[in-house]
């Protein structure tokens, strides 16, 4: 009796479930002619945020370490031998180019000057004598150019004798700083030999050495500022750009002169040297918004006045832990900000302004 219950049942279930899906059948409408669900669906726009982004210069100060030099060195000689009678100058003591610092003396060289005077001086009677005898016809006119060429003679021995002595005198040959006397006064010097050393320190030169990456960075006449070790600071321009490496560094001297006019600034002090170098034409934008193009190439997606997205390939010129100076874009352009790992080029988007984003919630929050 159990299994006839169940038997009569399940047939009873059966017919049910049959009678519904008749029914529903029956009052359904056909779908063979439905068109797929994709081919109803509209092109979907994606909404981006967006920024202006400015073109600026990126002015990078590149950094050297030196040393203070002196600008010029010489050794003042003696330019004739003799006695050194006096010098004028002491160590420290500044002196122009032309100067007489020192005096020899040489009592032949006297000697023969007072001979040459008094030889021009009898061959001057004789020129005139003889002028006399001319004009009143007691002497031939040709006796004249003997007399004339003895007189020219004893004029040349003059001056002569008036040079050997000027070469007694020793005179700087630069501007600058006595450092050192070196012949004694009452020694002998002879022609050549060292008599004073000076030192130019105006301009101060400041020399420093930079790398084969850095040494194309810098011009001729570019503005520097150096620092000192004696916490001094000044401008200087550079003057000078090696062409050659040093064999043993791979290293090229840069050199820059600091006016020094009253001497404050002191030879053979470390020094810093930094130089501006600006970089014009350049985008500062946050590190974030640079894409990987399939290509491989790195760069910005941008938004045209039609909202199509366009992919900027970039170079980063200089980076900090906020962001990249990158080369690559062309004036004033709007960028995607939030989105931009979502967009392809090509794709037409609808850009909202972060700023006014940014405006609206700060007025929310205001209460406005």
């Amino acid at each position: 009796m159990a299994i006839r219950g169940i038997l009569i049942a399940l047939i009873i279930f059966t017919a049910v479930a049959l009678g519904m899906v008749i029914n529903i059948m029956s009052g359904s409408e056909p779908v063979e002619n439905n068109p797929p669900a994709e081919l109803l669906t509209e092109e979907e726009v994606l909404d981006v945020r967006t920024r202006v982004f400015k073109e600026d210069t990126l002015v990078r100060v590149i950094q050297l370490a030196g040393q203070t030099q002196a600008n010029r060195r010489e050794t003042i000689v003696a330019q004739s031998g003799g006695t050194l009678a006096e010098v004028r100058v002491d160590k420290g003591d500044v002196v122009k180019a032309g100067d007489v610092i020192a005096v020899i003396t040489a009592a032949a060289r006297d000697d023969g000057l007072r001979q040459a005077e008094a030889a021009l001086e009898a061959a001057q009677v004789d020129l005139e004598a003889t002028q006399k005898l001319v004009n009143e016809g007691f002497a031939a006119r040709n006796s004249l150019v003997a007399v004339q060429s003895a007189f020219e003679a004893a004029v040349a021995g003059v001056e002569q004798a008036r040079e050997q002595l000027s070469d007694l005198e020793v005179r700087s040959t630069l501007g600058g700083i006595v450092e050192n006397r070196i012949a004694q006064i009452g020694g002998y010097v002879g022609s050549g030999d060292p008599v004073i050393a000076v030192t130019s320190l105006d301009p101060m030169v400041v020399s420093a050495d930079a790398g084969e990456r850095r040494v194309a960075e810098f011009e001729l006449g570019q503005t520097a500022r150096v620092e000192l070790a004696t916490g001094q600071q000044v401008d200087a321009t550079v003057s000078y750009i090696s062409p050659f490496a040093d064999p043993s560094t791979r290293t090229f001297e840069i050199e820059a002169e600091a006016p020094n006019p009253d001497y404050r600034l002191f030879e053979g002090v470390s020094a810093s040297l930094f130089v501006n170098k600006p970089t014009p034409g350049l985008h500062y934008v946050p590190t974030g918004l640079l894409q990987r193009a399939p290509d491989g190439r790195q760069g910005l997606f941008s938004v045209t006045e039609d909202n199509k997205v366009t992919f900027n390939a970039v170079t980063i010129v200089s980076a900090d832990s906020a962001g990249s100076w990158v080369d690559g874009l062309d004036g004033d352009v709007v960028l995607i900000t939030v989105g931009q790992a979502s967009v392809n080029a090509g794709q037409s988007v609808n850009p909202v302004d972060a700023a006014e984003v940014e405006q609206m919630t700060a007025n929310e929050a205001a209460g406005n």
